[in-house]
């Protein structure tokens, strides 16, 4: 994969939206000097593809405190994310963008994103991924599948993709030999395995502490066990006394009655059986308790028998009375219903005749109404129109009212509107013209008072010129020239001739300007009397009009106010209505109820019929009955509410006894037989009760008797918990004991294992490193490079050795003391570009190196761009290089001009980030032409031109 194109806003060094379009670019230069915004770019593409900034990963307290992946001067309505393109193997576009999600208040942003990716082909029939999704499908596109375990994608992009300034300055400030053993460790990525030892340190303390506190725990466990064994050996004694009964026979009386664990008998568990017997006591009483409830309720059943039996037969009494007494009211209720029923049929019958003209009256007023709403709306329209059309005509917006149309009842006000309407737009429209040539007028005067004016100072101006001119030859005898003009030949009578001619002509234009200054006056004064006429004559419209407006709306109102009357009496009449419906209402409801209804015939001779049978029903009533039917019910009622009490209460008492629902349909009998199967059943628990609370008062004396017993058990079940205890601790102390000593291993193998490899990643690249040195190298005796390695005053270090060419005289020497700055660069450069060249973990096939020559000399520099023209000739890969050195840049554009390529020269810097020229090489075609920003484009005629100028 490579890098098509990079979108930046708001990232680092740049703060407004930049695009880079690379295309087809297999090397992309940026030049610039330092501080301009180059690096921000190799920044942004290890952040786009990993989300996070390989040097700024350790997580101090200052980078925890400080903002610095948004750029500072970008506003906070602005995104600030980074968007890349890649070309895949297959040639499809892959998108990846990243977003800073940092909100205002956070302390720091980094850390804070989110992951937009865009794929070419479908997964599932979806192109668009975010966030966890789209990490797992990048992260798959970036890493091969065999190593997708093994690799950090910001960790594999630092060592074999983007050779950072950080990385390179780095090895070169590692002189000393114990400290480029360091650099090289960090080159190879091989120095993240050095902090385990750290780690295994701690661990190993923390370790240590573990055995002291299980030694601790063990001595305790010793003298507590001790402690238990003479306990055990003093109570085995006082348990062997031959007089004191056992107390598994003492507690066999309690196994067979009670249910319990066979286990705690067989293991002789005591302790665990004390609790259980202390359930069983309260189970007990609990027992005793209800037992003796019961039978207190049976008692008071057996107390109250009798009674019961007597209110009973006065209930039943009582209900048949009461039965009857009702019967008799409904028939006295009905009487009076029908009676009343009967005086009020002649109102049922005029309340239906009085709602039947009234709904017929209340129709024709509805009716009336909706043909004055008809009125008022034209009416409302007319006015609406009309002043609308006012409001044009003021604004002179005469073609709005062209096509209205003005309907009104009123013939008189709907013709004498229209013509009013045309007049006044006719007679506005007349202003207009007459007001335009008022102004022509206007300025044609001023013009000719102008002209009138400065013909006056002009002839004032030549009068003045001739006087001098006159007195000038008054005093001059001889004269052979014009003292004004120089023409010669011309003497001073001809002079005095000539100026009197002038002074006669000075104000013969003067008179026929002024006729014109006047007769302009005229003309201006009339046309201004004539527009106050016509604006005169709009105003007396427009007063015509609105007193026919104030018509129409006293009109308009009358008409409301005369709608809400009608309303009201509409409202009234409603009342009214509504009224005798209720009255019918409940006349039928009250017919319902006597067996009628409203659609009956003959109703008047139903009701008397009706009211003769119920007359008759009532003759079998008593006189007192039928002087107060309602207080001999009541009486009644009383009766059977005292005998009904009691009886439900003796109900009650029997349910708390124990008998069914069904008690409450009981008879006599069945009752007797019950509270007699009750009392035998309460005797018998009650017995059996007594005889398990003598076995469980046994059980608590035998326990209490026998506590040495009890309490050995306890003590031997300690001593076995104890035993089992320190037989843990030992286990475990051992086992602690061997992470000690595999802790002590690993402590002392770090250095040797990352040295190991270390010297066997050196071993694998050493041919291609040696190759690449070998191109770069610019000594002139000293062109072979090896390594040495050394471990002393306890820590390793690395030598790094060169030699001459001639294997059979070969001359080593230690090149930190005889290489320069650039020629230790070189060696820096050798192991990257060897690493990024043999990488098998990524199909990306970008390498970036971010100025990389720091003071090569010239053969040095001529040699590494021919190494990268090879790589991306032979191995196909895409180079990414940043440069603040112009000699470098201008070697590079000559080198590069026959590949693709796209440069991104850096011109200044400002608050809103890199100020960058365009440039495209010679032979690259229209589309690799490096567009910086989107919202700026160059022609290609100019680019064209940047090139040759800087070439």
């Amino acid at each position: 994969m490579k890098i098509r194109s990079l979108k930046i806003c708001g990232f680092r060094g740049f703060s407004d939206e930049t695009i880079f379009r690379f295309n087809d670019a297999k090397v992309i230069l940026l030049y610039g000097p330092n501080g301009h915004g180059k690096t921000s770019v190799f920044d942004a593409i290890e952040w786009v593809l990993s989300g996070e900034i390989h040097r700024f990963n350790q997580a101090t307290d200052e980078r925890n405190r400080t903002r610095f992946i948004r750029n500072m001067h970008t506003s906070l309505l602005k995104e600030a994310y980074v968007e890349l393109e890649l070309i895949s193997s297959t040639g499809g576009i892959v998108k990846v963008k990243r977003t800073c999600t940092a909100r205002a208040q956070d302390i720091t942003d980094y850390g804070k994103h989110k992951l937009e990716l865009h794929l070419p082909t479908p997964i599932n029939g979806i192109t668009n991924f975010i966030d966890a999704d789209a990490e797992h499908l990048l992260k798959g596109l970036l890493v091969k599948p065999a190593w997708i375990e093994k690799v950090e994608v910001s960790r594999g992009l630092h060592l074999t993709h983007i050779l950072g300034q950080e990385k390179l300055n780095e090895f070169l400030r590692g002189m000393k030999d114990g400290d480029r053993y360091d650099s090289v460790s960090l080159l190879f990525g091989t120095e993240h395995f050095l902090k385990y030892k750290d780690s295994y340190n701690e661990l190993l303390k923390k370790v240590n502490n573990r055995v002291n506190q299980i030694e601790g725990q063990i001595s305790e466990g010793t003298r507590k066990k001790n402690e238990l064994k003479a306990a055990i050996d003093e109570l085995i004694k006082k348990v062997s006394d031959p007089n004191q009964k056992i107390l598994s026979i003492a507690l066999s009386e309690y196994k067979d009655n009670f249910l319990a664990p066979d286990n705690l008998f067989e293991k002789e568990d005591w302790n665990a059986l004390i609790p259980l017997i202390g359930k069983e006591k309260e189970s007990l009483k609990q027992k005793r308790y209800d037992l003796e409830n019961r039978e207190r309720r049976i008692k008071d059943i057996e107390e109250i028998k009798l009674k019961w039996k007597a209110d009973l037969e006065k209930l039943n009494i009582g209900l048949g009375r009461l039965e009857k007494l009702k019967n008799h009211r409904n028939a006295y209720n009905m009487l009076n219903l029908v009676t009343i029923l009967n005086n009020r049929n002649n109102q049922y019958e005029e309340s239906l005749i009085f709602i039947r003209d009234k709904n017929i009256e209340i129709n024709s007023t509805k009716q009336a109404i909706e043909t004055i709403k008809a009125s008022v709306h034209i009416s409302d329209n007319f006015i609406k129109i009309v002043t609308e059309c006012i409001e044009n005509l003021r604004n002179n917006k005469y073609d709005l009212i062209k096509d209205v149309q003005i309907e009104h009842e009123n013939f008189i006000w709907k013709s004498k509107t229209s013509e009013i309407l045309e007049v006044i737009r006719v007679t506005q429209s007349s202003i207009v013209d007459v007001s335009s040539i008022h102004a022509s007028t206007m300025s044609s005067l001023k013009l000719l008072e102008e002209s009138a004016l400065a013909l006056h100072g002009i002839d004032q101006k030549y009068k003045n010129f001739l006087s001098s001119l006159s007195d000038y030859l008054s005093v001059e005898e001889e004269i052979n020239s014009c003292p004004a003009c120089g023409t010669e030949g011309i003497n001073k009578p001809q002079l005095q001739q000539r100026i009197q001619l002038e002074q006669a002509k000075i104000h013969n234009e003067l008179p026929l300007l002024e006729q014109k200054i006047k007769e302009m006056k005229d003309k201006f004064e009339k046309e201004g009397i004539k527009l106050i006429e016509l604006k005169l004559n709009v105003e007396k419209s427009y007063l015509e009009i609105r007193t026919i407006l104030k018509s129409a709306e006293e009109e308009c109102q009358n008409k409301k106010e005369h709608m809400l009357k009608m309303e009201k009496e509409i409202q009234n009449l409603s009342a009214q209505i509504e009224l005798r419906n209720n009255f019918i209402q409940e006349y039928n409801a009250d017919l319902l109820r006597i067996g009628l209804n409203e659609t009956v015939e003959n109703k008047k001779e139903k009701l008397i019929q009706l009211e003769q049978q119920l007359e008759r029903n009532l003759l079998e009533l008593t006189a007192e009955e039928k002087a107060d039917l309602p207080q001999e019910i009541e009486k009644t009622e009383g009766i059977i509410l005292e005998n009904q009490g009691f009886v439900e209460s003796f109900i009650s008492k029997l349910l708390l006894a124990g008998a069914p629902i069904q008690a409450k349909q009981w008879d006599v009998k069945e009752v007797e037989d019950f509270i007699q199967d009750v009392s035998k059943n309460v005797q018998s628990e009650k017995e059996k009760l007594i005889y398990l609370e003598t076995v469980i008062l046994k059980s608590i004396t035998a326990i209490e008797n026998a506590k040495e017993e009890l309490l050995l058990k306890t003590r031997q079940e300690e001593m076995r918990v104890q035993h089992n205890h320190l037989e843990y601790l030992d286990q475990l102390k051992k086992k602690v004991h061997e992470d000690q000593d595999t802790i002590k291993d690993l402590i002392n193998n770090v250095k040797p294992a990352v040295d190991k490899l270390n010297e066997k990643m050196i071993s694998e690249l050493f041919d291609t490193i040696q190759k690449i040195f070998s191109r770069i190298n610019s000594h002139p005796v000293y062109n072979s490079i090896d390594f040495n390695k050394e471990y002393r005053h306890r820590s390793y270090r690395l030598l790094i050795m060169v030699l001459t060419g001639y294997i059979e005289n070969q001359t080593q020497a230690n090149a930190t003391y005889i290489f320069s700055s650039a020629q230790i660069n070189s060696i820096a450069l050798s192991f990257f570009m060897a690493m990024g060249l043999h990488q098998q973990w990524s199909s990306l096939q970008l390498m970036g190196m971010d100025d990389p020559i720091q003071s090569m000399d010239e053969v040095n520099v001529l040699s590494l761009i021919d190494l990268v023209r090879l790589f991306m000739e032979k191995y196909d890969k895409q180079f990414i290089i940043s440069t603040h050195d112009h000699n470098f840049y201008q070697m590079m554009l000559k080198k590069f001009r026959n590949q693709d390529i796209a440069v991104i020269e850096y011109e200044g810097y400002s608050e809103k980030g890199p100020l960058i020229k365009q440039q495209v090489s010679e032979n690259a075609e229209t589309d690799n032409v490096l567009i910086i920003p989107a919202e700026e484009p160059i022609s290609r005629a100019k680019l064209l031109e940047l090139n040759d100028a800087s070439l």
